[in-house]
């Protein structure tokens, strides 16, 4: 894999392993092994797995128990592996608890490479790959930003934004990255917290639903994503999984679920669970989760009840993926066919906002 080096500029802390009971790391080239204090405890061949394992609050390897071990790499372009991934920039475990958390230490512009080309389909076109590049760069400062004294500035799932490493860089991922460096999205002269997901159903969703502080960069507006793969969808849950997920016993038989409450975009925010004892309140966020439905923007059709005796199943027949907050990168992707450039394609997902050089 022939690898490009960014400039360097800020480190980020990426939690790439959490909470294992040991870990397998290692180097592309020869690396030192270092403790918490810069002491060096070694040096590490090339593509020599090295296992880790959690003494307590300490890091057991090389028959040595320190606080924390880092790998570093000998030369600027090589690569660290944790378990079976591919990374740039340096690893590092420490313990807690008798469990191990890896970190990647990397280059803000080089982390990007492995989130574009996660979040994004590389061949897709390339202001849509330069929007999800200065959105994620966004994203991550504005949690960095925040994280100073916390074990890691950002994770690499989809609670945070999925980066997968060296593995999903490619030549297009690169070029929007770079083509890109340094900018990043504010809402009067500060960093926004640019969320984004897969795609909306037609309308993306107003932060203030989920009850967080108000964002005026984060309104309901148009999405464009009608070509996107889960557009429509439809699910199917039997009453007895929905008696075990939220435990209706306590109402008896399910005879009916009442819409209380929609957003202004449209998606359930209160749901009431009637039955033959009782009733239930439950947020629409909530019935999304615990069911793994692709997002709470859906009608609910009940299968039975209405005088035909107790609700078999529910019907949930929605729209979009994901929590609808920001920018849609299905929406991202057509407005990028319709000849919007990167700049145009953000301010229209985030309302009010201004692209500019890296702020600190």
């Amino acid at each position: 894999m022939l690898l490009s080096t960014p400039a360097r500029a800020i480190d980020l802390r990426v939690a790439v392993e959490e909470e294992v009971s040991a870990i397998t790391v290692g180097s592309s080239v020869e690396a030192r092994l270092v403790d918490e204090r810069g002491q060096t405890l070694g040096t590490l061949p090339a593509m020599q797995p090295l296992t880790m394992a959690a003494a307590g609050s300490q890091v057991q390897a090389l028959n040595v128990r320190v606080g924390r071990i880092r790998v570093v790499p000998s030369r600027p372009e090589g690569l660290v592996f944790v378990g079976d991934r591919w990374f740039r920039g340096a690893a590092e475990a420490f313990a807690s608890g008798g469990r191990l958390t890896a970190i990647n230490l990397v280059d803000l512009e080089a982390y990007l490479y492995g989130v574009v080309g996660a979040e994004m389909v590389a061949s897709w076109p390339e202001e849509a790959l330069k929007a999800q590049a200065i959105a994620a760069r966004t994203y991550a400062l504005f949690h960095w930003g925040r994280r100073q004294n916390q074990t890691h500035d950002i994770g690499d799932t989809v609670q945070w934004q999925v980066y997968r490493g060296a593995q999903y860089e490619t030549e297009s991922v690169r070029r929007a990255v770079e083509a890109t460096a340094g900018q990043v999205i504010t809402f009067q002269g500060n960093l926004i917290n640019a969320m984004y997901h897969s795609h909306s159903g037609g309308r993306t969703e107003d932060i203030k639903v989920y009850g967080e502080e108000d964002k005026p960069y984060l309104r309901t507006v148009e999405d464009f994503d009608q070509a996107a793969p889960y557009w429509k969808w439809q699910q199917v849950i039997p009453a007895v999984n929905l008696r075990k997920t939220f435990g209706l016993e306590a109402v008896g038989e399910l005879l009916d679920v009442k819409v209380l409450e929609r957003s202004t975009s449209g998606r359930i925010l209160a749901l009431q669970f009637v039955g033959s004892k009782g009733s239930q309140l439950l947020k629409g966020t909530d019935v999304r989760l615990k069911l793994g439905l692709r997002s709470n923007f859906f009608e609910i059709t009940p299968v039975g009840g209405a005088g035909n005796g107790p609700v078999t199943a529910l019907t949930f027949d929605g729209r979009g993926f994901g929590h609808g907050l920001g920018m849609s990168q299905w929406g991202a992707r057509a407005l990028a066919t319709l000849g919007w450039n990167c700049s145009r394609i953000l301010k229209h997902y985030y309302q009010g906002v201004t692209l500019q050089k890296q702020i600190f």
